[in-house]
């Protein structure tokens, strides 16, 4: 069961981040295409503005979900690391509940600002709704719910710092003590 869902997840994970690559590379075309036709063409594209609009949603909303599940999202680990390990593990396990509660919020209130909005169109598309642009909403809460639903059941808690920090810690460490070790033999010197 562990490994279908991880499977599932990480199938679900390439989605999003093929979502904000698409966005990210669309985005800057309309901005690009915008941009030459006011600069060379005296006109604007009227298109660029709202199409670039939807784009962002999508990556921030995908963009969101997918570093949460690769834990590169903002967080604050200063204090928590002050913590025991007991107290760590329970400051863990809130903010994966957190999470989760925030995810349900998105689902429940993002399906509401979809319908609200759905039968308001773009003037300049009259055929793209408001409401698929804010789609991206509920969509993203629900991937977000499963990746929690796999941090809560299936993964270990991202209590132990990364072996690269860790890494790059003592490597800073030893860089710090080989110069200050270079001043006090200049000084000697």
């Amino acid at each position: 069961m562990r490994a279908v869902y991880t499977k599932l997840m990480d199938k679900l994970y390439v989605v999003c981040i093929v979502i904000c690559v698409v966005s990210v590379t669309v985005m800057t075309g309309l901005i690009f295409t915008g941009v030459i036709m006011r600069v060379g063409f005296s006109t604007g594209a009227r298109f660029a503005e709202p199409m670039a609009i939807f784009f962002a949603v999508q990556l921030t909303m995908y963009g969101a979900a997918a570093c949460y599940r690769a834990h590169i999202h903002l967080r604050l680990q200063v204090f928590v690391k002050m913590l025991t390990l007991r107290l760590q593990h329970v400051t863990e396990l809130l903010v994966q509940l957190f999470m989760g509660a925030m995810a349900v919020l998105m689902i429940i209130f993002g399906i509401s600002l979809a319908q609200t909005t759905w039968f308001q169109s773009y003037p300049e598309f009259e055929y793209v709704r408001v409401g698929l642009v804010y789609s991206a909403i509920p969509g993203s809460g629900i991937v977000t719910l499963l990746f929690v639903v796999e941090a809560l059941l299936f993964r270990r808690m991202a209590m132990v710092p990364d072996e690269e920090l860790q890494r790059a810690v003592e490597h800073t460490e030893k860089e710090e003590r080989m110069l200050a070790a270079g001043r006090d033999d200049h000084k000697l010197g």
